[in-house]
Parts: structure tokens; sequence; C-alpha cells
């Protein structure tokens, strides 16, 4: 099949699998390198047999074109040619191409609608909502270190040191960096911990056995596992009821029922992480308790940089608590309340608290 194919089609395949080894080495986050090497995928796939190192900001125009035809948003559109630039720099500096062809094309600037900040009463509605130990952690966690969705997930309960009010967490990257905790986090994880002194923090709920009632070679009987030691394997149980034939369903049930009561059915701890996936699931759950939309790990995070500025923080606290390099990107991240501004205006303006009195 690579025989048969077009050279120019394989060479450009070439250099797309180039590029994707590039932003390995560049430690690019596995998500981004699955969604720059879609959008390589479709532009290759646009242009067919001829060679993407021919490719000029005409073509990179009518392959916009193309794609805003399907009916995705302007921002969409946007990362579309933000990811062709970065390949056509790379392409140049492989000296495959004298010029890069997407950054002679420019598109209206896309309006990013980031999610607004939680007011103080609408994180203290989430609060109330949580129903679980492990849900008023994580909440409590989120709002209170401003973590992100990842550092959040992978956090384990030897990095967290409750005297000092700190924890440890992996950022991008890998890099490390020291949060601090309030005091009601510390509570609430303490609480969701329990005698836990090891292992992933946010873990999964291992739901108790209700064990399994059937018919085998005509008879009822009730099938379960029973976990006599922490970590062991379980052992396989059986009890006959009777014959089938003797036995109504409705009898085998109560039978199967009150043996359950009296059998030890629950399973053996066992560490096993949340995934990313269900944290985002069970805060919007919980958002939707509390009657909030559209709140995610993301606004808790901004939330918490908001409320730090709004208290007094000074933009370089914000950003070393954050975890970013750059405070242009902190700057991001806050959202001025209308409050802030009149409290800031009326302080710093000559004329905006003056007493006196107009002359007659």
């Amino acid at each position: 099949m690579e025989n048969t194919m077009h050279p120019n089609v394989r060479f450009n395949r070439r250099l797309s699998k180039q590029y994707y080894r590039w932003m390995i080495a560049m430690h690019y986050a596995q998500v981004t390198k699955h969604m720059y090497g879609k959008t390589i995928e479709r532009f290759v796939e646009f242009m067919g047999t001829r060679s993407i190192a021919d490719a000029n900001h005409e073509d990179i125009r009518r392959y916009i074109a193309h794609i805003s035809e399907k009916g995705p948003s302007l921002e969409t559109v946007h990362k579309e040619l933000g990811t062709l630039r970065l390949f056509y720099d790379f392409l140049h500096l492989g000296g495959v191409v004298h010029y890069v062809a997407p950054r002679f094309v420019r598109l209206r600037r896309p309006w990013f609608e980031r999610p607004a900040p939680l007011s103080k009463s609408q994180v203290q509605r989430l609060l109330q909502a949580t129903r679980s130990l492990r849900e008023r952690a994580l909440v409590e966690f989120f709002y209170g270190t401003g973590c992100r969705l990842s550092e959040t997930a992978q956090l384990r309960v030897e990095d967290i040191d409750f005297d000092a009010k700190i924890a440890l967490v992996v950022g991008k990257l890998g890099k490390k960096r020291i949060v601090l905790l309030t005091q009601s986090a510390i509570e609430a994880l303490r609480a969701y911990l329990g005698e836990r002194k090891s292992g992933i923090v946010f873990q999964k709920d291992l739901p108790i056995q209700k064990g399994c009632l059937t018919t085998h070679h005509g008879k009822w009987c009730s099938f379960w596992k029973e976990y006599r030691k922490r970590g062991a394997k379980g052992h396989r149980k059986r009890v006959v009821h009777g014959e089938v034939s003797q036995l109504s369903p409705e009898e085998a049930r109560r039978k199967h029922e009150a043996l359950m009561a009296t059998r030890h059915l629950i399973r053996p701890f066992r560490s096993v992480a949340l995934s990313k996936m269900a944290i985002q699931e069970m805060v919007k759950r919980i958002s939707d308790r509390a009657g909030l939309r559209r709140v995610s790990p993301h606004t808790l995070r901004r939330t918490f940089a908001t409320h730090l500025f709004e208290n007094g923080a000074s933009m370089e606290i914000v950003k070393t608590l954050l975890g970013h390099a750059w405070i242009s990107t902190t700057m991001k991240y806050v959202r001025i309340g209308a409050d802030r501004l009149a409290k800031d205006y009326e302080r710093c303006h000559p004329r905006a608290s003056l007493n006196d009195k107009p002359p007659q």
C-alpha cells in the first residue's frame, strides 16, 4: 500500500510524523499532540496529491474556507490556523519551506468568553450542595488552592502536610510546587481520608456486593465472594437453596437476601484514582444541585484567583499560587468586580472622595 501511494502523499505524511516526534521532544501535553495531529491530518487530506511544501497563503485560505463550510465556530477555525502556523514554523526551521504561508493569512479575532468566577455566596451554595465527604473535600480543595484538574487528580496523601497547611502538587511538564491549604480544606480532607496515610487522595468508591442468585443444574444457588484480609483475593462461595421445582423465584430471592445479610460482602480497600473526567462530572453534578450553570474545576480555579485579588493579594502572589510562568496569563484569570473598581477609584482618584463643598 505504501509503495502504490503517490510520492507527495507519502512525503506529506512523513513530514506530519516528523512534526509529531518534534512535539514529543518538546514535551507537549498529550491532548495538545492529539489536537495538533488531527489538524495536520485534515490539512494533508485537503492537499491531496500536492506537496504541503508547495502550499502558499492562497491554499491556506482555501483550507480555512473549506473547514468553515462545515459549521465550526470562529474560535475553532482560529485554532486550526494557529496550529498550521506552528507546523509551518517547524518546516521553515528545517529548511523545507522558504516562508511560513499561514502567517500571511489573517482572521477576525474570536471573542473568547471565559467562564465567570463565582461569587462568595455561590461558593457557599456549592459547598452546601455536596452530599459526601469526598465531594466536600474536592470542592474545598479546588477553591482553597486554585489547583488545576490534573494536579488534583494525581494528588497523594503523602504530599499533604496538615500541620504546615501545605501540599505538594505536580503541575505541567512535571513541575512541582507548594500550595497553601485553608483550614476548612484541611478539615474536609481529614474527614474524607480517615485513617489513610498513603495513596491517591481522591479515589473511586468500590460498591458493596449484592451477590448473585441463579439456577445451577436445576437448583437455586447464591454466589458471592468473601474477602477476609486487606488486599487478599476473594474466595468464591456458593450456597444451594433448593430445587427449582420446589422453590418459587420469590422464595429463592428471600432466602438469597437473608443469606447476604449475614455474609462478608465488603470489598477490600484498593487505591484506584478518580479519572479527570469523573472529577469533572462530579463537580458538574454538585453545581446542578446548587442551581449553578457551567461550573467546572477551572471555574473554581478562576474564582480562587479573583477572590484573592479582590481581597488585596497582589498579582504576583496570585501568579505564584496558581503556578503560572507569566503574569500575563494570571491577568486573564482575574476578573475585577464592580466593588473592587469602585473602592479603588475612590481611593486613588484625587477628587473622588473630596468633602469640600462647591463654591456658592
